[in-house]
């Protein structure tokens, strides 16, 4: 057989020419197949009664002077987001292409210190971890000869290497190849890139074979390089990475699973399962909004799929959360639809109804409440975008820009951020661990405790014991300072701190039924509540001069917020069901 763009003789089981460089055809072409743009179908609405011109046009002039009022903030809030996660991704870029530059010319060390860089700022950069591998594997087989004996070893390697390239053993040539390059860059310079070149590019195309596609981009990636790639590699590869980071979001974000398979499947359609999950998605995120309890989005997810794959499952799906949105009440199940006490800041607290547990939130700025997360113990970070939680089971997490990373086992409890919102510190079966809010690293354990909430000012407050008893304790987790106990029950459960970082918000059943209290760092404590019914879960407000709670004291749980003093106690939602007393509320900027 011969190559089709320089004629050249191959073997039976090339996948590449060895003289031109270009992919072996091995299959008769495929036909071509006209790719169309996806119509973006508005999504179906429910039936509603017909208004009034006039009464319509009132309405859009309203609808429009509020939007004008939230989205000021929220644009901003928003294109930020954007702009923050532009500029690290062109920093990875940055960072990985002078990784390989580095590789390229034997400069293992600083090419180590570049992918791990990047692994810094995009754990799941796609080729980047592989990258890291087989520089850390290089370094370690580096031989270290003296002077006298180099060029024997140069010339060693340099024949181990051609005898692997010859037999076709990929990856042991690049190695080798890669050691003869870092002992003498310019030792057979062109015949030595000329081999790496070809033998990644096909060890490359081979891995993508084998569906291994973060390996095989490493490996293109290197190929690329030195080299333009073939066209049909560099789509191969396009394919890939875009593959992967859709891939990356399932399960964790369905919104962007979507949108990333779906720009995949309109440049790819055929490529790999994406139109599968493509689907998929949309069902599995229909599937979410339908225990959410907001069937109406879910009949619009489910709709998509249909377009795509018409299925009678599905149909059924389809219909079903059709009719229970066009009968869906107007508020959310157990709360009222907006929180129209909130004056000033975010507010997250717990709610446990026939969706299970669930955080809904609400904002000054939009009163409306929405779910934020499925699981309870919310903390927002107080000057930032990050939320954390206990999330059901499944341990704790951190979420940032619509994405949700597990940073604690199942069993931890009441994760609260540092100051500055990188790192978290939790509770579990009794012991404090330290963990990175991105999930990088490992935990580190700070000793026994349980929970946690970490202060603007870096104190650490917590449930403790020393060897005079046990209450609430405070201590910096960042240096070796003792702890010091402040109160004397082991009931007294610490939830926040005022924004001075001088006092704790607390409960405790001392008094008979759980009330809320006062202790600042000097250990003068302050009773905020004293009436019947258990109030608990404490939350500073911004201004430092309200609280917000948890409160039965009517008969039904809800949501309250009072002056510091605990009067003027005003319910402004419900919060049914549920073990109040492992619980808070978190109220910040």
């Amino acid at each position: 057989m011969n190559c089709r763009h320089c004629g050249a003789h191959l073997a039976p089981d090339d996948l590449v020419c060895g003289n031109c460089g270009n992919i072996v055809d091995t299959a008769p072409p495929a036909p071509t197949v006209a790719l169309r743009p996806i119509p973006r179908t508005p999504p179906a609405k429910a039936k509603a009664r017909r208004l009034s011109a006039t009464t319509l046009l009132i309405l859009a002039f309203a609808c429009g002077f509020l939007g004008l009022i939230a989205a000021a903030g929220m644009s901003g809030i928003y294109v930020g987001m954007q702009d923050r996660q532009a500029a690290a991704q062109a920093q990875a870029d940055k960072y990985y292409r002078e990784g390989l530059t580095n590789r390229t010319s034997g400069k293992l060390q600083l090419a180590k210190v570049d992918f791990e860089y990047v692994l810094t700022i995009n754990p799941s950069y796609p080729g980047a971890r592989e990258q890291l591998t087989q520089i850390l594997e290089l370094l370690a087989v580096k031989p270290t000869p003296t002077f006298a004996a180099q060029v024997d070893v140069t010339q060693q390697l340099y024949q181990t290497g051609v005898e692997a390239y010859d037999q076709k053993k990929w990856k042991k040539a690049i190695e080798v190849l890669s050691q003869v390059r870092a002992i003498d860059p310019a030792y057979e310079k062109d015949r030595i890139a000329q081999m790496i070149y070809q033998g990644a590019l096909t060890y490359g195309l081979q891995l993508l074979k084998e569906e291994r596609l973060e390996e095989a981009i490493a490996y293109l990636d290197q190929a690329a390089y030195l080299r333009s790639l073939p066209s049909d590699a560099e789509l191969e590869v396009r394919y890939a990475r875009m593959y992967i980071t859709a891939r990356d979001y399932w399960n964790v974000n369905w919104e962007k699973a979507i949108e990333s398979f779906g720009e995949l499947y309109q440049i790819g359609p055929g490529y790999r399962d994406t139109f599968a999950r493509y689907v998929d998605a949309y069902i599995q995120y229909g599937d979410e909004r339908t225990r959410a309890g907001d069937p109406c989005a879910a009949q619009t997810q489910y709709a998509e799929a249909l377009k795509l794959r018409p299925a009678a499952d599905l149909q059924t799906k389809a219909e079903a959360a059709q009719e229970a949105c066009l009968t869906a009440p107007a508020s959310i199940t157990g709360t009222h639809q907006t929180l129209a006490g909130l004056y000033t800041g975010r507010i997250a607290y717990p709610v446990f109804d026939v969706n299970g547990a669930r955080i809904l939130a609400a904002s000054a700025g939009d009163q409306t409440i929405y779910t934020a997360a499925f699981g309870d113990q919310p903390e927002w970070q107080r000057n930032g975008g990050r939320f954390t939680h206990r999330a059901g089971g499944s341990g704790a997490s951190v979420i940032a820009e619509g994405n949700s990373v597990a940073i604690a086992p199942a069993g931890a409890e009441f994760p609260t951020f540092s100051p500055d919102g990188a790192r978290v510190i939790y509770s579990l079966q009794g012991q404090l661990y330290l963990m990175n809010a991105d999930g990088s690293g490992s935990p580190i354990e700070l000793g026994a405790g349980s929970a946690p909430t970490w202060g603007p000012g870096g104190l650490l407050a917590y449930s403790g014991c020393d060897a005079g008893g046990c209450g609430i304790v405070i201590r910096n987790p960042d240096n070796a300072d003792p702890p010091r106990r402040l109160t004397g029950s082991p009931n007294d459960i610490p939830t926040s701190w005022s924004p001075d970082g001088f006092n704790i918000s607390y409960y405790s059943n001392v008094s008979g039924s759980y009330d809320l209290f006062f202790v600042n760092t000097a250990g003068g404590v302050q009773q905020v509540t004293s009436n019947a019914g258990n109030n608990v879960g404490g939350a500073w407000g911004p201004d430092g001069a309200h609280i917000a709670f948890l409160s039965d004291r009517d008969g039904a749980w809800g949501l309250y917020i009072a002056k510091y003093d605990g009067t003027e106690a005003t319910k402004i939602a419900l919060a049914p069901q549920g073990d109040w007393l492992r619980q808070r509320v978190s109220w910040v900027p």
